[in-house]
């Protein structure tokens, strides 16, 4: 429970950071995942696999041998390719994610993930109940399932709440926060309009007409 808690107390300081990054320091989102992917290679490497090179573990009396580890990488194509698959993938969820946390926020992205765990588990249930009972990656439906849809409506309404996407009567919000019709979710992020203002008691100034005078 703590590891998981620790967990996402450190992706909530990941989105955090990346939206401050993104939008107060105004740096590219690209430049960002590269910030991400460098600091975590250098922590993996100086850090993680010496320490677990020298824990006691099943792994030849280690807790990981990356020695071993490499041994079978180099010798099997499969883990070669599901190596490769899985860094493609790592890559495209951190370009989506901090495209999605840049044009939106913070608070749009985490609600993605949760709906992104809702699919997984509906695909697992479906996959026990419709397709192969016995199968891996099926799912069983069990009395402590209905607490897991439960937990999972209250972070969804607590983040939408969060986030001013639904408002709830009685309570204030800050000037400003209501969203006007017809923008665009980056428009209401920079707090911009996509229509040009229409200011009270005064004319908008008229496009100019194109005559052929002078042309002759």
């Amino acid at each position: 429970m703590s590891l998981a808690l620790s967990g996402q107390l450190v992706q909530a300081a990941q989105v955090i950071a990346e939206e401050w990054l993104l939008t107060d320091m105004d740096l590219p989102g690209m430049q960002i995942i590269g910030f991400e992917g460098v600091w975590g290679a250098v922590l993996m490497l100086l850090v993680a696999f010496p320490m677990f090179y020298l824990m006691p573990g099943q792994d030849g009396g280690r807790f990981e041998d990356e020695g071993d580890t490499m041994t079978m990488i180099s010798n099997s194509n499969s883990l070669v390719s599901a190596l490769l698959v899985f860094a493609f993938s790592c890559t495209t969820y951190n370009m989506a994610g901090i495209c999605v946390t840049g044009a939106l926020s913070a608070v749009h992205r985490v609600m993605l993930e949760a709906f992104r765990t809702c699919i997984v588990w509906a695909f697992g249930l479906s996959v026990h109940y419709f397709y192969d009972p016995n199968s891996k990656f099926g799912e069983v439906w069990t009395p402590y399932s209905i607490l897991e849809v439960g937990g999972f409506v209250f972070v969804v309404f607590g983040q939408a709440i969060y986030g001013i996407m639904i408002r709830i009567p009685g309570l204030t919000y800050p000037e400003g926060s209501e969203p006007k019709m017809m923008e665009s979710p980056g428009s209401i992020r920079n707090l911009a309009s996509p229509l040009p203002p229409d200011y009270e008691g005064q004319e908008r100034s008229k496009p100019a007409e194109f005559t052929t005078e002078g042309l002759e």
